[in-house]
């Protein structure tokens, strides 16, 4: 009956010859748990739900093809569950009605009309044990923070809700004997499990999952519980600051503070810097930093929610954070295969698709307008090797045209572990959906490996730079490892930094008319040669 109404209104509008269509909607908000959807354009409800642009099915994990009569969404959620979905015309704008979205791949959701708000919340759909790894199976990405009481491992599961028939699972290891499933309040739900003898575990997923993985045995640590909740940090104060374990390859920041702080980081390229803020913490009277190093300057400050370290960097390093009882400790130090310059390393390029696809098929990758992914993706690496050449850098391709045969996602990254590569750059054109309403640049490092991620953040700032295009910000690959696209998994502990760039959207009719133009891939080329510098030889990028 809803989709009946939509339609008989949509008409009705039309026949009125009114400038646009739905202009009875109002702006909405989407909140997929806590966390509000970063949507455009805007979601609107319409009367009956809420439309949202198709972006909002990535956003819950899912995949869809758009099938030829432009207009249905043909929809696979993470879970297994397929179906259509007819979208809907908001003022030239296909949407997506969400509830027919979140019936399809499951969850619940709630309207707020006072604040125009909805809530999605995910189903915690089953568990299974196998080979010592708990796995809970949820409707969309979800978070998860596991720790052992007695006898028992607790998995919380935030946003979501137990939509499991069964309650109890037996397992009947040496280690487990069963685990059950509860709704621990409102928004969380738990899985518990019984132990038959003490053991530790760990948590694989470190983002939102829709599978979440835990893995259970003896030498694993429990994964810490989030350090950004409310109490964290409250009254606690910054007693000192020192450089320690100091050397050629880097150094230890020791944060000195009055009881358990909450910590966030973020890391910038132009200037290189570290930041570490403290929300919450106070600093005493007499705090003061020792120590140097060639290679930082720490500068100490306060926020107005706490207190900000800033590591001001002479070159970019990569870092990881610990937060302890009374300290938190931040770890520096030089990037793998950094050091030198430029002209002594091997790159590999990889220009993304082309070949066979299954055998069959040409893989063309995204197409839009007669232009093929392939085509410009092997005519961007030809233009980067070109001038990788010419700084006296040494270059492979993982295609030198198009291959007549398969090259699987593990064959391109394998041709930088065979011949002992420096770095992998893959080579990729974006799309969506819905033509022209994405534009601009992302990179992609392999999940949280930390030279990896910083090559990413240095070649996403070149290009941006050099480019004007917009930021779309460098990201872990972690959605695309999990849905078997990553590229990049088989560098993961070879030492090989990789990236992957999507370099403008092919179905935006501006992004596609810059990826054709040889000025355009100049720009770009130009962009990833600075960020490689900036990464190898510590050089500003410009």
């Amino acid at each position: 009956m809803r989709k009946v109404i939509r339609y008989l209104a949509l008409i009705g509008i039309c026949l009125a010859v009114l400038p646009s269509a739905w202009a009875d909607t109002v702006p909405a908000r989407i909140l997929i748990g806590t966390s509000e959807a970063p949507l455009s354009p805007a979601p609107v409800h319409d009367g009956v739900g809420v439309l949202a642009p198709p972006y909002i099915i990535q956003l819950l994990g899912a995949t869809c093809v758009t099938s030829s009569d432009g207009e249905t969404l043909i929809i696979a959620g993470s879970n297994g569950n397929t179906g259509t979905i007819k979208t809907v015309d908001v003022n030239g704008t296909r949407m997506v009605p969400v509830d027919k979205l979140i019936g399809l791949i499951g969850g619940d959701q709630n309207w707020d009309a006072s604040k125009r708000t909805l809530t999605l919340t995910a189903h915690l759909e089953s568990v299974q044990y196998d080979n010592d790894i708990l796995t809970i199976n949820c409707s969309f990405p979800v978070r998860a923070t596991a720790r052992i009481m007695d006898d028992r491992i607790l998995v919380d599961v935030a946003n979501t809700k137990v939509a499991s028939e069964a309650k109890e699972v037996y397992i009947g290891t040496a280690t487990v004997a069963k685990a059950r499933l509860g709704q621990f309040n409102d928004t969380t739900a738990r899985v518990v499990l019984d132990l038959n003898k003490p053991t530790g575990c760990k948590l694989e997923n470190t983002q939102a999952a829709a599978q979440i993985s835990l893995r259970v045995g003896d030498g694993l640590v429990p994964a810490p519980a989030p350090t950004t909740s409310a109490n964290a940090g409250t009254g606690c104060t910054i007693e000192g600051i020192a450089l320690q374990s100091v050397d050629d390859t880097g150094f230890t920041i020791a944060i000195a503070t009055s009881g358990k702080v909450a910590a966030t980081s973020a890391l910038n390229m132009s200037p290189p810097q570290i930041i570490v803020d403290l929300p919450k913490a106070k600093l005493a009277g007499s705090c003061a930093i020792t120590g140097t190093h060639s290679a930082v300057k720490p500068q100490l400050s306060k926020t107005s929610t706490g207190a900000r370290l800033t590591l001001n960097l002479t070159r970019p390093l990569v870092y990881a954070t610990e937060v302890r009882d009374s300290q938190v400790m931040v770890y520096v130090h030089a990037p793998d295969k950094s050091g030198g310059t430029l002209a002594d390393k091997l790159v590999v390029i990889d220009p993304g698709h082309g070949g066979l696809k299954n055998g069959r098929a040409r893989d063309n990758g995204a197409q839009s307008n007669g232009v093929k992914e392939k085509d410009v993706n092997l005519q961007l690496a030809k233009d980067l090797a070109a001038a990788l050449g010419k700084l006296g850098a040494r270059v492979e391709m993982t295609r030198e045209g198009d291959l007549q045969t398969d090259m699987s996602l593990a064959d391109r990254p394998g041709v930088a572990v065979t011949c002992g590569a420096d770095f992998f750059i893959s080579l990729h054109c974006n799309s969506n959906t819905l033509p022209n309403s994405a534009t601009g640049i992302e990179t992609y490092y392999h999940m949280q490996e930390p030279s990896p991620k910083l090559l990413a953040y240095a070649i996403h700032d070149g290009v941006c730079r050099s480019t004007g295009m917009c930021d779309r910000r460098p990201r872990s690959d972690r959605s695309l490892h999990d849905s078997g696209l990553g590229v990049l998994r088989a560098l993961e502990n070879t030492g090989i930094p990789g990236v992957l760039l999507e370099c403008g959207y092919l179905n935006n009719s501006s992004d596609r008319a810059k990826l054709l133009s040889p000025s355009y891939r100049a720009k770009l080329v130009a962009g990833i040669i600075s960020g490689l510098k900036a990464y190898v030889e510590g050089a500003p990028i410009e």
